[in-house]
């Protein structure tokens, strides 16, 4: 808490929570800045919760996100992991000369919370990527995410099914590559 008693991030609970306050969603209507602040801690500690992360690793999620279309500084994330660490929301611990975050139990809390408020920013982010390129490469890679996270958290693969599935993900990204020039 800060030293009225209010959050870490300002905003002393009221709209976007410890986060700040924000309008709703990811965009500023003007400024160099992509997303407003709230909406980009709430995105970031969203990522965090589906696996553990480096900040290398949550940069690049948001860009591949946006189709390559926005990329965050590491001067815009790195600072917000240690903010996002010190409201006890995230854990880090060190991996090699990374750190590596991991969701807390009150960075879940939070998200169960604001669920509703991340779904909707998701969903503007889905909108703008889409609008990039005129394309939906976007979608398909969530739902192809969402089917595979899906399938793995129910348990529904064997041993031998992992593999393929393993091996149907190496083979795409191989035509990727190819396919960007790599």
């Amino acid at each position: 808490m800060g030293p009225r008693g209010d959050s870490p991030f300002g905003g002393g609970g009221g709209r976007g929570g410890p986060f700040g306050r924000h309008r709703g969603g990811p965009f500023r209507g003007r400024g160099p800045r992509m997303f407003d602040p709230g909406a980009l801690r709430l995105v970031v500690l969203g990522l965090i919760a589906e696996e553990p992360r480096h900040g290398y690793d949550i940069i690049k999620a948001l860009e591949a996100r946006f189709q390559g279309a926005y990329s965050p500084s590491p001067g815009a994330i790195y600072p917000m992991l240690q903010m996002l660490e010190e409201a006890d929301l995230v854990a880090s611990q060190a991996n090699g000369n990374k750190r590596l975050y991991s969701i807390t139990d009150a960075g879940r809390a939070y998200l169960e919370e604001h669920a509703a408020e991340l779904k909707r920013i998701n969903a503007q982010i889905d909108e703008a990527s889409t609008e990039a390129d005129g394309a939906s490469l976007g979608e398909e890679l969530r739902a192809l995410r969402d089917v595979l996270f899906g399938t793995m958290r129910r348990g529904k693969l064997d041993a031998d099914e992992a593999r393929k599935a393993r091996e149907i993900l190496r083979r795409a990204r191989s035509e990727l590559e190819k396919l960007g020039g790599e």
